[in-house]
């Protein structure tokens, strides 16, 4: 499943995406990291979107102690979508 994820921040973008992207690792572990796809939408808020997503190991990662320690500091909240293609007609 691919899952498309808004993130209202605390901190600037720049703060966030240095957490994000030292966090590859860990999102290897749920989705295709390869595909992963992150920018900001404006100054306090950032666009993740994850592709091949593992939605048992996402939700145990986002409800993980570790995880909200992480970005207790940097996150205020995570809102997430699932996405599905859209066959364009031939």
């Amino acid at each position: 499943m691919d899952v498309h994820v808004i993130v209202k921040l605390k901190s600037s973008y720049e703060a966030w995406h240095a957490v994000f992207a030292d966090d590859e690792e860990n999102r290897s572990k749920i989705c295709d990291e390869s595909r992963t796809l992150a920018g900001r939408a404006d100054d306090s808020t950032a666009l993740v979107t994850l592709f091949d997503v593992d939605m048992e190991a996402m939700g145990a990662m986002m409800s993980d102690p570790k995880f909200h320690k992480l970005t207790e500091d940097i996150v205020e909240e995570h809102f997430a979508y699932t996405m599905t293609s859209i066959e364009t007609p031939e």
